[in-house]
């Protein structure tokens, strides 16, 4: 199957659905929608079933980023935030969905002096979500953070410990991945590869450039992928006149 160039930016989940897939689809034929704010799935499972069965229009799903935790210390909030996430595979499944991005937990506050223990809760809630994702076709991809206070899971080595025992595969972020400089790794053949952002910076911290700004040789990068990767990629972008833009630049290296 052909790989898609897709879509995907926090700034969309601040504008209603339909006037967000009305711009969209005149220029992407896959939208990584974020389930947050406007966009919650649970509140657009009819609005996507129609885009999708009118406009012809694909989706992937990123999990919430603002408030959910799988990895949290307090098990109250990390057995919440693993229910949003279960009940969010749920609606993916019946929409056909088949690619669900989520992020690591994250050590909010107590930093390095709780990472072990957030690392250990991300597991747990990984293995939850492992055993509901058996025999659906909804493939669940851990992404790649920038490197931070907060974060786990900013180099491959670790990422793929976490995931260890599990069928989840990796979201590989190029602008994480740069910031912590760790890129190279991920253009060994890795298996587990199921989704890729794309997005550039100068290394110093997370911008979102488009692809053709910034210190990172993106072309490069979609050579070496796609000597191994037949997935989808998605432009993340800060707003769609530069995902427009920076989807130009990705046809002319994958040459389409």
């Amino acid at each position: 199957m052909r790989s898609l160039i897709g879509i995907s930016s926090p700034n969309f989940s601040f504008v209603p659905f339909n006037g967000v897939l009305e711009r969209i689809r005149k220029h992407f034929d896959l939208w990584e929608i974020i389930s947050d704010l406007e966009h919650d799935l649970s509140n657009l499972e009819g609005d996507i079933s129609y885009a999708m069965n009118s406009y012809g229009i694909k989706f992937q799903v990123h999990a919430p980023i603002a408030d959910l935790n799988i990895g949290s210390p307090a098990n109250r909030s990390r057995k919440f935030s693993l229910n949003e996430i279960l009940e969010l595979i749920d609606t993916c499944e019946r929409l056909s969905i088949r690619t669900l991005t989520i992020h690591p937990g994250a050590a909010i506050a107590y930093g390095d002096e709780v990472k072990e223990r957030v690392r250990k809760a991300t597991k747990e809630s990984l293995k939850a979500i492992d055993r509901k994702i058996k025999g659906m076709s909804l493939k669940v991809a851990l992404e790649n953070m920038p490197p931070a206070s907060w974060s786990i899971g900013y180099d491959l080595k670790e990422l793929l410990s976490i995931i260890d025992g599990t069928s989840i595969g990796i979201c590989f972020d190029t602008g994480h991945a740069n910031v912590a400089g760790s890129i190279d790794d991920f253009l060994l053949e890795n298996r587990r590869l199921t989704n890729v952002h794309l997005h550039n910076n100068d290394g110093s911290s997370d911008q979102h450039l488009p692809l053709d700004a910034g210190t990172i040789d993106i072309g490069s990068i979609v050579r070496a992928l796609r000597k191994f990767y037949p997935g989808n990629y998605i432009i993340e972008s800060r707003d769609l006149k530069e995902g427009i833009h920076s989807k130009k630049c990705l046809e002319k290296w994958l040459e389409l």
